[in-house]
C-alpha cells in the first residue's frame, strides 16, 4: 500500500509540474500576442513548430527507451545511464555543428524580407543552442524520476518557467518601462534596448535551459564515458519505433501550423 501512496504522489507532483507549466506558456500567449504584431508573432509559430520536430528526433526515443531497459537490467542501471546520454548527446552534437554552420541559410528559409536576415539568424543561432542544452538535459530529467525525486524534477522544472517569465515580463515590459519613464537608468536601458524585439523572447528561453543545465550538473557527474555496443544495439532497435511514432504526432500536430 505504501508503495502504491508513493507512487500516485508522484505522478501528482509530475502532473501537476506539467499542467502549471502548460498553463504559464497558454497565459503569455496573449501577452506576446499584445507586445509584438500578427506578422512578428508569426514567428514563434514557424520556429517552435520546428523545434518540436527537432527535439523529437534528438530524443530519438531514448526518453522511453531508457525507463524501459532500467527496469528490464537493473544490473546495468549505469550502462542505460550512459548509453542513453551518450546517444543523444553524440546526434545533438551534430546537430548543434551543422546548425551553427548552417545559421544563415536557415535564416534565409525562415526569413520573409530581406532586412529580417540578420535577426533571423540570431534567432536561428538562440534556438540551436536551445535545442541542443535541452536534449542533452532529457535523460539526466529522466534519471531523476527513475530515482524517485519528484520535488527535485518539478523544483528544476518552475525554476525554468519562472526564470522565462521573468525574464520575459523584464524585456518586454518593465525595460521599455523604464526607458519611456526616463531617468538615469532608463537612459541607460535605452543605449542598447531594442524595442519589440522578438529575439528578446529567445533569449529568456535560452538563458532558461541554461540555468537547468547548470541545476543539472549533480546528474551530469554521475556519468560514466563506457558504452556498451551490445546493450546500445537492443536499445536503439526499441527507441527507433518510438521515434517514429513521436514523429508522426509531432507532425499531425504541427500540419496547421
Amino acid at each position: 500500500m505504501s508503495a502504491i501512496k508513493r507512487f500516485l504522489g508522484q505522478a501528482a507532483i509530475y502532473g501537476v509540474t506539467t499542467v502549471v507549466s502548460r498553463m504559464f506558456n497558454f497565459i503569455l500567449t496573449p501577452f506576446f500576442t499584445t507586445v509584438f504584431q500578427p506578422g512578428v508573432y508569426s514567428i514563434f509559430t514557424k520556429m517552435y513548430a520546428s523545434a518540436s520536430l527537432v527535439n523529437a528526433i534528438l530524443a530519438f526515443g531514448m526518453e522511453s527507451t531508457f525507463f524501459r531497459y532500467l527496469n528490464k537490467h537493473e544490473d546495468k542501471k549505469q550502462e542505460v545511464y550512459n548509453n542513453s546520454f551518450l546517444c543523444i548527446t553524440f546526434l545533438s552534437s551534430i546537430f548543434l555543428i551543422t546548425g551553427l554552420i548552417f545559421a544563415r541559410p536557415l535564416a534565409l528559409h525562415f526569413a520573409t524580407e530581406p532586412g529580417q536576415v540578420a535577426d533571423y539568424v540570431k534567432y536561428v543561432q538562440y534556438f540551436i543552442w536551445l535545442l541542443f542544452i535541452d536534449a542533452i538535459c532529457v535523460i539526466p530529467f529522466a534519471k531523476i524520476r527513475a530515482d524517485e525525486r519528484p520535488m527535485r524534477y518539478s523544483m528544476i522544472k518552475f525554476l525554468n518557467i519562472g526564470t522565462f517569465i521573468a525574464l520575459n515580463l523584464t524585456f518586454l515590459w518593465l525595460i521599455p518601462a523604464l526607458v519611456k519613464s526616463g531617468g538615469s537608468l532608463g537612459n541607460w536601458c535605452a543605449t542598447w534596448y531594442h524595442g519589440n524585439w522578438v529575439g528578446y523572447v529567445f533569449i529568456s528561453n535560452l538563458t532558461a535551459s541554461v540555468l537547468t543545465l547548470v541545476l543539472l550538473l549533480p546528474e551530469f557527474l554521475k556519468l560514466q564515458l563506457k558504452f556498451d555496443k551490445v546493450l546500445f544495439a537492443k536499445m536503439v532497435s526499441y527507441s527507433w519505433p518510438i521515434l517514429v511514432a513521436n514523429l508522426s504526432f509531432v507532425i499531425n500536430e504541427n500540419l496547421d501550423k
